[in-house]
Order: structure tokens, then C-alpha cells, then sequence
């Protein structure tokens, strides 16, 4: 607590983070969205992130145009740009969505059984408890999703893991939304059993593993009701402790 107090409304060099160009503050942005330290409905003012990046507003404009064709990010005309906040329809829809792709992308990593590929499964989950055990869940929830994306690139197909990394931004939307007090649990739930039906070769398992993985992930919001929207730009881009 007593280092948020002495941070906030204080933008330096030693907690600024590190931006030179617009892929720089885009990644800032998405990393931002996936680990929810930007929460849905969020309004996200150019000149504060100009202020909080040090770089010019074309820069910033630029990040923001490309979260918005990814949906991350909504544009209203004389409002300004806002942290996209999906309705329940949007929600099922999302689920449904890595329903049908990750059980494409957790048969081919079944199917290979490749042991490099299980040695990064295994190792993705490894830095997660160690985070959640000190602690650290803001960075164990990166991982957590990180899994789901880690997973679809090694199945290969460039296109399916990047409509996977953006289906698990708009999941961390989503569940911040309408989490049902249940915290974060389900999104790592099974992970270990998916990585051992990998690692044996158990296609038909491993994939309705996961279809049941991401249903239970589902289930476990209320999607009828929102939690309400807190923000401090530079608690949500000041430098982190502990950096992934």
C-alpha cells in the first residue's frame, strides 16, 4: 500500500515504462488487458498515455487503432477511446469461439507428443505456482492465459495461436466483468492433466479436457451482473515488481 500511495500521480523515468514506438505501447496495453490490471469500460484518455509512455500522441493513436480492430478497445465518436466491455451475448460467444479453436490446437500438440513442446507446457506452469504461492497472482493470471496461447503456437498453425492470444485478452474482459467472487481459480484448473495427455499421446482426452476446461470457465461467471470499474494509469503502467 504504502508504495502505491508514493506513486500515485508521479510519472518519471524510474517508473515509466520502457516505450519507443507503437508496438511498444500496444504491448503495453495488451499485456495490460490479458493480466487485468485494465478493467472493461475504462477510458483511455491519449494525452495520459502519452504522459505515462513519454512518447508523441501519433504513437499512441496508433496502438489504440489496432487494439480497436482487434475489439480490445471501442472508439465512440466524441467520447474517446474505452477498454471494449463485452455483453453476455459477446461472452457466450467468445467461449464458443475457444471451444472450437483450442480443440484444434490442443489435438495437434496431442497428436505430436513432442517432449520440447510438453518440457514448455510444463515449464509455463511451473513459474505460475511459484508466482501464486508468493503471491504474485497478478503475474500468475498472465501465465494462466499465456498457457492457452503457449499451447496453440505449438500446434503450429500461426493463425489459430493468434486468434487464440486475442480470444484470451477478451476472456480476461470478460471474467473481470462477471466474475462470480470465485477469483481466478479456473483458469488454470486441469492444466497439469492437459499436459499429461499430451505428453502420452491421449488426443480424444486431452481435447475434451479442454472443451471442459473452457465450459467450466464459462459457468463459473454470472453473466447478468458487472462489477464496477476502478483505474489509476500509473498503478496500472508504473514499472511492476516483479517483472514476467
Amino acid at each position: 500500500m504504502q508504495r502505491d500511495k508514493r506513486l500515485v500521480g508521479v510519472m518519471n523515468d524510474r517508473n515509466r515504462p520502457q516505450v519507443e514506438d507503437a508496438e511498444d505501447a500496444y504491448e503495453h496495453l495488451f499485456s495490460a488487458i490479458v493480466d487485468q490490471r485494465l478493467l472493461p469500460g475504462t477510458k483511455l484518455t491519449e494525452m495520459a498515455l502519452v504522459e505515462a509512455f513519454g512518447v508523441g500522441r501519433r504513437t499512441v493513436a496508433t496502438a489504440l487503432q489496432r487494439l480497436t480492430w482487434e475489439k480490445l478497445v471501442v472508439f465512440f465518436p466524441k467520447r474517446g477511446a474505452f477498454v471494449a466491455a463485452p455483453d453476455a451475448e459477446e461472452a457466450r460467444q467468445v467461449f464458443a469461439a475457444r471451444i472450437a479453436v483450442e480443440a484444434g490446437t490442443t489435438e495437434a500438440v496431442a497428436r505430436a507428443a513432442d517432449p520440447a513442446a510438453i518440457a514448455q507446457l510444463q515449464e509455463n506452469i511451473d513459474q505460475e505456482n511459484r508466482l501464486r504461492e508468493q503471491g504474485h497472482i497478478r503475474e500468475a493470471i498472465h501465465l494462466s492465459g499465456g498457457f492457452h496461447v503457449l499451447m496453440a503456437e505449438l500446434s503450429g498453425n500461426r493463425i489459430l495461436a493468434e486468434q487464440v492470444r486475442l480470444l484470451v485478452a477478451r476472456t480476461s474482459l470478460i471474467v473481470n466483468l462477471f466474475d462470480n467472487q470465485a477469483g481466478l481459480a479456473g483458469w488454470h484448473d486441469h492444466h497439469d492433466d492437459l499436459i499429461r495427455h499430451c505428453a502420452n499421446g491421449e488426443v480424444a482426452a486431452a481435447v475434451s479436457l479442454m472443451r471442459d476446461h473452457i465450459i467450466e470457465l464459462q459457468d463459473s461467471l454470472i453473466l447478468d451482473r458487472r462489477r464496477p470499474v476502478a483505474f489509476d494509469m500509473l498503478g496500472v503502467f508504473g514499472k511492476p515488481e516483479f517483472p514476467l
